[in-house]
């Protein structure tokens, strides 16, 4: 469930008692606070280690993904 849309990003409350985090854009159109989402989580590959520190200094810095 949307639990709130901060600076274009959802706080989504998980089943398990967790949160995440998701950009805004990346949910279904008309995604508001209140909202049941279904999440499917799959495997892509591995992450490269060099684009993993730079995606970190990007975020450290304000950036969004």
């Amino acid at each position: 469930m949307i639990d709130r849309v901060e600076d274009g990003v959802a706080v989504l409350l998980l089943e398990e008692g967790g949160r995440a985090n998701i950009p805004l854009t990346r949910l279904p159109q008309g995604a508001k606070p209140g909202t049941l989402l279904s999440l499917r989580v799959e495997v892509e590959g591995e992450a490269d280690p060099a684009e993993v520190a730079a995606l970190i200094e990007h975020l450290r810095h304000g950036g969004h993904m």
